[in-house]
């Protein structure tokens, strides 16, 4: 058997993505639901499994700033979990 870190977001990283949003997006904070949110966690977990770090990024026309903004989640904001699959 062969063994792997499943990580995910958790309800912190969930938290860090909204704060993120509120301070960067120009549609603000309250504009994103709980599923938007969890879409957005997914994306950071998506690039957690192809070996990247755990980041999100707003598009620049969607900035406040005019520009592509990234955020990384803390390592508090993530669960991890070994999995063990069959070789």
């Amino acid at each position: 058997m062969t063994t792997y870190i499943d990580r995910t977001v958790n309800d912190i990283g969930l938290a860090e993505i909204h704060e993120f949003l509120a301070a960067n997006h120009r549609l603000g904070g309250d504009h994103f639901t709980p599923d938007m949110l969890r879409a957005w966690a997914a994306d950071a977990e998506f690039q957690m499994s192809e070996g990247n770090p755990p980041r999100i990024e707003i598009r620049a026309a969607d900035c406040v700033h005019g520009w592509t903004t990234e955020y990384e989640i803390s390592n508090a904001g993530l669960d991890s979990r070994e999995v063990e699959i069959d070789d």
